[in-house]
């Protein structure tokens, strides 16, 4: 009753105000939205980004190579898609249970239980529309604030938007430098008494990279130690190129069922994106309530789809390995046809469809790199810095399409790549490469606008979106949230002495020591230069201007972003 909850009129409706406003989300005026802090860091994936981008350019007429979207270039089984008509036609288009229809949890639990060596039920199993509630939901369940998760970065956008909205404290791993794993080191140094849950993604998006055996079995000892959980993303689990036994899965080891969420689907295996089935395995008691979120989210999954799932996993699994063979053979090739570009370094990637080339030696951002081979070259792929911050220097591109797309689009690569100075001046070419992205900062001792350390410039862009005619600290308290882990980057000449010179400057300019997995170095092609990159945690966008005025202070850093 109305009553109850308080009086009518400007009592009533100040109450209402009062609400919201300890909800922090209060509407100033009368057409301003104020998101909540739960949302308000929420980034869009930015393959959606540059493939809107991509299609923008297209529809003016431009011919765009698609290597940035991880959408499989083959068709849905055949079999699959007549178990789904059937079921379409049969009348199977009802409500069903909003963890899933038995026959499927079952042929779930059983594939499990062959796959995974790993006896499993389907009261384990959680049916959702494609994995990403597999990885979002028991996150929600598990992790409150205070708690910290452990991620890899590079790594999939979801995991430290899931992170976030459940309130808990994202900790990025950087990778080891062929991606195929965390750096050990550096995943040690981070573990803490608030550790609650280990993401892990093998074989893993954006790198290709499939876990050694042994690092699985540390974190899965350290998981135990910690008394954490371990959530395995392995939705790209079948597809395997270089090992026989395929990819190591910690739910695989011994006592680590009690532990771990296992989330795959069909999207990949099964070339079924459009489809939207996943699925996540884990204890009986997380998995009821993680039926729980189903229930009062999506409600169920259509019962047709999960009917063509059913058939995915019990039919014919020929095309599978048909399908897993041509993509070993697309990434030979381009593998190969990016490491013959010179400036370019590309490891050979152990699953997944993506490869993730190193293209600092260019002098410019992972951003700016992107954006020129999609406007000048016609090519879409994505920057590495939108799988995080460890992202920097690289791209991501997928090798997916059919072979001419491939080598059509590695022709366009190699040609606008070609066309940049290969030269170790970075300190000339980066002045003419500054003005490819105004977004992004790139600020030499003698080319920097503003005055670094003081306010950093104007962002330009007069088309009024978001940067137009903004300082450097307007733009950070709409965009960055902290503390935050950020890359920063310096190129100069003298071995280890600029080497520890670099990480000197920066330590002293924050006041705290740099753990030495933070830093990695490449030198230059010609081995005049080398390039330093120092990630660190970032506290507020002070400590940005901070670091920036430490490098440009110093004689010997011919370069840095």
């Amino acid at each position: 009753p109305r009553a109850s909850r308080g009086p009518v009129g400007r009592g009533g409706a100040s109450r209402v105000v009062s609400v919201r406003a300890a909800a922090g989300n209060r509407l100033r005026g009368k057409n301003e939205y104020v998101p909540t802090e739960r949302v308000a860091s929420l980034q869009n994936e930015g393959a959606y980004a540059v493939l809107a981008a991509a299609n923008a350019l297209e529809a003016k007429g431009k011919d765009i190579v698609h290597l940035e979207i991880g959408q499989p270039g083959f068709p849905s089984p055949a079999h699959v898609v007549d178990a789904g008509v059937e079921a379409i036609t049969g009348g199977k288009t009802k409500y069903s249970n909003p963890s899933g229809i038995p026959n499927l949890k079952r042929a779930i639990a059983e594939y499990v239980t062959r796959t995974r060596g790993v006896a499993t039920s389907p009261a384990q199993v959680v049916v959702g529309p494609g994995a990403k509630p597999g990885l979002f939901f028991p996150t929600l369940a598990l992790v409150q604030p205070g708690d910290e998760v452990m991620y890899p970065d590079p790594g999939f956008p979801t995991y430290r938007a899931m992170i976030e909205v459940a309130g808990a404290t994202p900790v990025p791993v950087p990778l080891r430098p062929d991606g195929a794993s965390f750096d050990m080191a550096a995943f040690r140094s981070k573990v803490s008494d608030r550790t609650k849950l280990i993401v892990l993604n093998s074989p893993a998006n954006p790198t290709g990279g499939v876990m050694p055996r042994e690092d699985v079995e540390e974190v899965a000892a350290i998981a135990t130690s910690a008394d954490a959980w371990v959530l395995s993303d392995e939705i790209y689990s079948r597809l395997t190129y270089d090992q026989s036994e395929g990819a190591t899965s910690v739910y695989s080891l011994p006592d680590m069922k009690e532990r771990t969420v296992l989330v795959d689907g069909f999207s990949k295996t099964y070339c079924m994106t459009g489809w939207r089935l996943g699925w996540a395995v884990m204890p009986e008691a997380l998995a009821a309530r993680t039926e729980l979120l189903a229930v009062h989210s999506y409600g169920c999954v259509a019962t047709f789809t999960q009917e063509a799932g059913v058939a995915a996993l019990e039919g014919p699994q020929d095309q599978v390995d048909q399908m897993v063979s041509e993509y070993k053979r697309r990434r030979d090739f381009v593998v190969s046809a990016l490491n013959a570009i010179d400036g370019v370094e590309c490891p050979t990637p152990e699953g997944a469809f993506y490869a993730f080339p190193d293209v600092s030696s260019f002098g410019m951002t992972s951003k700016q790199i992107a954006n020129l081979l999609l406007n000048e070259g016609g090519v879409a792929v994505l920057p590495g810095t939108d799988f995080g911050a460890n992202g920097e220097g690289k791209i991501r591109l997928s090798y997916v399409g059919d072979m001419d797309t491939l080598k059509e689009g590695c022709a366009r690569i190699a040609k606008v790549l070609g066309k940049l100075s290969s030269e170790d001046d970075a300190d000339d070419s980066s002045k003419e490469k500054k003005s490819k992205d105004d977004s992004s900062y790139i600020i030499t001792p003698d080319s920097s606008k503003g005055n670094v350390g003081n306010a950093m410039p104007v962002i330009g862009g007069g088309g009024g979106g978001l940067g137009a005619n903004m300082t450097w600290e307007e733009l950070d308290e709409k965009v960055n949230t902290y503390p935050m882990d950020r890359k920063f980057q310096a190129i100069g000449e003298g071995g280890q002495s600029f080497i520890d010179e670099v990480v000197a400057l920066i330590e002293k300019s924050l006041g705290r020591s740099v753990p030495s997995g933070n830093v990695t170095t490449r030198p230059s092609k010609k081995g005049k230069y080398v390039a330093v990159n120092v990630t660190v945690r970032l506290e507020n966008g002070n400590e940005v201007l901070e670091v920036y005025g430490a490098l440009k202070s110093c004689e010997r850093v011919k370069w840095f972003l």
